[in-house]
């Protein structure tokens, strides 16, 4: 009997390479998300040593004109965070779009699996019928062959 051949092997192939392409853009997706976390946290840490500073600032009475300046920087880094944690929800959707296509995917791809194991499970009941059909061909004609020598040493 011939060798088991999926005829949607092909299909399953690019099924996987798609949700392998998939996964790849999920982890990036998130790497990016990660990266700029570090820099939100990195914005949050230089807030708080400004305001730590401003307060020494006032503390020591320093001159007006550096005061604003540390006032305007710190608007600008509040802006800077309200901007990223902004990027970081954008980020989050898109990551999230994409975990969708990836499930999607995978449900295509264990789909087009379930075709295979399905005939690969009637492949095999075939196989093993023809192969219990040869077993008994030979079987019968052993008997037949004995029993014919038995007939031809009686006489």
């Amino acid at each position: 009997m011939k060798k088991f051949r999926f005829a949607l092997q092909p299909v399953l192939s690019i099924r996987e390479r798609k949700e392998e392409q998939i996964k790849l853009q999920y982890a990036a997706k998130i790497g990016q998300i990660v990266e700029t976390q570090k820099t939100r946290e990195g914005i949050i840490r230089e807030l708080k040593n400004l305001q730590e500073s401003e307060k020494q600032n006032r503390a020591d009475a320093k001159n007006i004109t550096m005061l604003r300046y540390s006032v305007a920087y710190r608007f600008k880094l509040k802006n800077d965070l309200l901007t990223i944690s902004q990027k970081i929800d954008d980020m989050n959707a898109e990551a999230f779009e994409i975990h969708k296509q990836l499930i999607q995917a995978a449900k295509e791809r264990r789909a087009i699996e379930l075709i295979k194991e399905r005939q690969i499970k009637q492949w095999r009941k075939e196989y093993r019928l023809n192969e219990q059909g040869i077993i008994d061909d030979i079987s019968q004609q052993g008997f037949i062959r004995k029993s014919k020598s038995e007939n031809y040493k009686s006489r």
